[in-house]
């Protein structure tokens, strides 16, 4: 799945990883010019670069991080462009060009082929053709039925034209995993008592978060779990474990905190929602400046790890978070291979694993140290704040402590960056700025070394 640097070269030396991150880039100025125009803000004026640059990039990453309010700033054709980057950002730009140059055409290139595998996070080739266009039905099934709850339940409060436009936005927002609303400043606050709104969005969000790959194994298997790809295994079993622990640590940690004054029902709901939204989705019923100290440094796991690969999450990745427990199981027997669900795990998917978590530890880390020494005199921009919008920037969640709209333009501009790398993924990412060298095959004197 990671051997991209084997990859076909198109004529002009691009490899897989950097098409992809180029599609990314097309698409997110696109979105960027359209934005500044007069017709996308609600006062009809121009909007600057660098808020229009920032609002399309995370768009189309999928985050949700914002620097003016969505419902308030654009107008409705700037929140219909921002809805449509959503939707192509989350179903990944090179899903679509995919669908349309590897279904519509009679064969297909090796080249065409793997810059599908790498978009959609298909194991294999012969997988490409059936998958992409599943994952075009799922995806509008899945958006269709939350749209059409959250419409039911709209319709009274809102009326049959904003109930339509919250629904819509709200769900195809929620199964890309974006964390954009169009209700205000508060994002879901007003809806912390409702469940029937809380537990839609969060099947959106956990449909869109866990993959296509899992999704198509439901179908095919159903319930016998024993039958599911090794993927959709670790897929699963990382983000139940996830949820489960998400919750009842906020339950813990938030309960004379953030959720102060609810009933413990909806204090367990409440929680609920923040396990499911804090691992790539960014909507919130809480303010999240409320959170317990405890309740930061959950909101910093579970970010970092995200959602699963291929999928419209972002973050580390489940699988890649469930590689590395089980390579450190294995350590610690002594085993020399690794070992999940009785298959055995290859040692170069093992390598990425290791690799795409140093890589984002290492973005993280300059990143926050960059923002402090820009934003010195700007005391809501602390060490607790800065780390939490860097990881929610780079995990493409989106939950913000309320630091964005007041951070320097050089700072925004490293937000954006962290969007961007965080939604092509690190090790696309990386893959893109290494120049493409010869396996050295001499066999060089082993040494050792003491470690730990």
């Amino acid at each position: 799945i990671y051997d991209m640097e084997k990859t076909q070269r198109v004529k002009f030396g691009l490899n897989a990883a950097q098409i992809i991150l180029l599609s990314f880039v097309t698409v997110i100025m696109i979105g960027t010019l359209l934005l500044c125009a007069p017709f996308s803000s609600s006062s009809g004026n121009w909007t600057d670069f660098t808020t229009a640059l920032f609002t399309a990039t995370s768009a189309t990453c999928v985050t949700g991080l914002t620097v003016v309010t969505t419902a308030s700033y654009f107008s409705l054709a700037g929140q219909i462009i921002i809805l449509c980057l959503i939707q192509v950002g989350g179903l990944g730009i090179m899903t679509i060009i995919s669908v349309f140059s590897v279904l519509l055409s009679r064969s297909s290139s090796l080249r065409k082929r793997n810059i599908a595998m790498q978009a959609t996070g298909a194991i294999s080739y012969s997988e490409i053709k059936g998958l992409l266009g599943r994952i075009f039905l799922v995806t509008f099934i899945m958006e269709f039925i939350g749209a059409l709850v959250l419409y039911l339940k709209f319709l009274s409060e809102y009326g049959a034209s904003n109930g339509l436009k919250y629904a819509v936005f709200t769900a195809i927002s929620a199964f890309c995993n974006a964390g954009f609303d169009v209700f205000g400043n508060d994002s879901l606050t007003r809806f912390s008592a409702d469940p029937l709104v809380l537990f839609t969005i969060s099947f959106l969000i956990i449909a869109g978060g866990i993959g296509y790959i899992c999704w198509f194994d439901f179908s095919k298997y159903r319930f016998k779990f024993s039958r599911y790809s090794l993927h959709s295994k670790l897929a699963l079993s990382a983000a139940l474990t996830l949820l489960l622990f998400g919750t009842a640590v906020f339950t813990l940690t938030e309960y004379d905190a953030a959720f102060l004054g609810m009933p413990f029902p909806q204090k367990l709901m409440n929680a609920f929602f923040e396990s499911v939204t804090l691992r790539t989705a960014g909507f919130y019923t809480v303010d999240q400046a409320k959170i317990s100290d405890g309740g930061v440094l959950t909101a910093y796991l579970l970010m970092f790890i995200g959602g699963a690969s291929g999928s419209t999450a972002g973050g580390l990745k489940t699988t890649t978070f469930a590689v590395l427990f089980f390579a450190f199981i294995a350590n610690l027997k002594k085993n020399e291979h690794v070992v999940a669900f009785k298959r055995r795990i290859p040692t170069n998917i093992t390598k990425a694993a290791f690799s795409i978590l140093f890589a984002y530890v290492s973005i993280l880390f300059v990143a926050v140290v960059t923002i402090l020494l820009i934003e010195s005199g700007n005391e809501s921009a602390d060490l607790e704040n800065t780390a939490f919008e860097c990881i929610s920037a780079i995990a493409t969640v989106g939950v913000t402590r309320g630091i964005t709209a007041g951070l320097n333009t050089a700072s925004k501009l490293i937000i954006t960056l962290l969007m961007f790398a965080g939604r092509v993924g690190g090790f696309t990412f990386m893959l893109a700025f290494t120049a493409k060298s010869e396996n050295n095959t001499t066999l060089r004197p082993k040494e050792d070394i003491l470690i730990g």
